[in-house]
């Protein structure tokens, strides 16, 4: 499955890239997220691993974090493993002539079990979750 999504920002570029990739901040936009912790290579570069750990209805879930590529600040890519699923997220960050940012992003999924059944049935509902996330993000960043 394949979806676009976009989000206007009333934030400068540089400051939403600052605070998207702020693991610490996280948990303030992010439903459910818990922590990230480091698995290999230098946090933040190409080809670092995490560990993302999240609860959400009191089940935790697991997710490794892959950085792709990282062209700040105007583009990044990460891929997301875990066991219902693996996805590639390519987003991309401009500038809009009110000073603000419209993010972009391209994700394409492969689910497994109940989530690729619910893919099928209900395909609009990853593309709305992504929709939400992308405006609690923008809520947060631009308070």
């Amino acid at each position: 499955m394949k979806y676009f999504a976009e989000q206007k920002i009333d934030l400068h570029r540089d400051r939403v890239v600052e605070i998207l990739t702020d693991h610490a901040q996280r948990r303030h936009w992010q439903p459910g997220f818990q922590s990230m912790e480091p698995l290999d290579g230098e946090p933040g570069t190409v080809g670092a691993t995490s560990l993302l750990n999240f609860k959400v209805q009191d089940r935790p879930f697991e997710m490794i974090e892959t950085i792709l590529a990282k062209d700040l600040p105007h583009s990044y890519m990460v891929s997301y493993v875990s066991d219902q699923s693996a996805s590639i997220s390519r987003n991309s960050f401009e500038d809009t002539s009110d000073g603000g940012t419209l993010w972009r992003v391209e994700l394409e999924m492969k689910l497994k079990g109940f989530y690729g059944i619910a893919a099928m049935l209900r395909p609009n509902s990853f593309k709305m979750q992504t929709q939400a996330l992308m405006r609690s993000f923008a809520d947060y960043a631009a308070r």
